[in-house]
């Protein structure tokens, strides 16, 4: 009986907490900025994917904590467990606030593959791929002056090039943090290596990005 209702207890705090974090971003200008560009998105409007990813990473910044979406875990818990239907459900309302996240959309695609609604999967999928192109319009990753600006999709950067990763180091310069990815093309067998700005201010890259186009 105690179990059961600290049980409870834990959730309804959990819950709580989510509710009271997802209204005070309604007065956040950085959370608001980020939410209309998430609309224009889902409506096929035009919108600029790093200019996102920039949004994206102003509000993760102007949190006083660390933000969950609502029903998260259930939403991991359906995919474990191949129930798509309450996968996708759920994983189209995580996506308001961390649609940025590439694999959500993958995973997301696949669940909607499953139920046979392909033209949903194919919207993922599309969603996904602008965000891996927006990533590697940031820079080259040759040099730290022109690196790729990412955090979590280092390794799938690195896979699409066709680079297999031996190593990993983290290095400083001006005051920045920096992940160089060495290894090994997978097609000549040169060494290569990509550095990935890991600081997370994305607003810098927005600016080098509009100044090109």
């Amino acid at each position: 009986m105690f179990a059961c209702s600290f049980a409870l207890l834990s959730y309804s705090q959990a819950y709580a907490k989510s509710q009271r974090q997802v209204a005070t971003k309604q007065s956040n200008p950085a959370y608001l900025r980020y939410k209309e560009l998430v609309e224009r998105a889902k409506k096929a409007d035009s919108v600029d994917f790093v200019e996102l990813i920039s949004a994206t990473s102003d509000w993760s910044i102007s949190e006083k904590e660390v933000f969950t979406a609502p029903n998260r875990d259930s939403m991991v818990e359906a995919f474990k467990t191949k129930d798509y239907k309450k996968a996708v459900e759920l994983a189209e309302v995580v996506l308001d606030y961390e649609f940025t996240n590439r694999g959500l959309h993958l995973a997301t695609a696949n669940a909607y593959q499953e139920l046979h609604e392909n033209e949903k999967a194919d919207l993922h999928r599309k969603l996904a791929d602008k965000i891996l192109n927006a990533l590697l319009s940031t820079g080259d990753g040759k040099t730290v002056g022109n690196c790729v600006q990412s955090i979590n999709e280092e390794y799938v950067i690195m896979r699409h090039f066709g680079y297999k990763v031996t190593m990993q180091a983290y290095i400083m310069s001006n005051m920045s943090g920096y992940d160089l990815l060495s290894g090994k093309d997978e097609k000549t067998g040169k060494d290569v290596g990509l550095y990935f700005d890991v600081s997370g201010l994305f607003t810098r890259c927005l600016q080098s990005h509009q100044k090109k186009t």
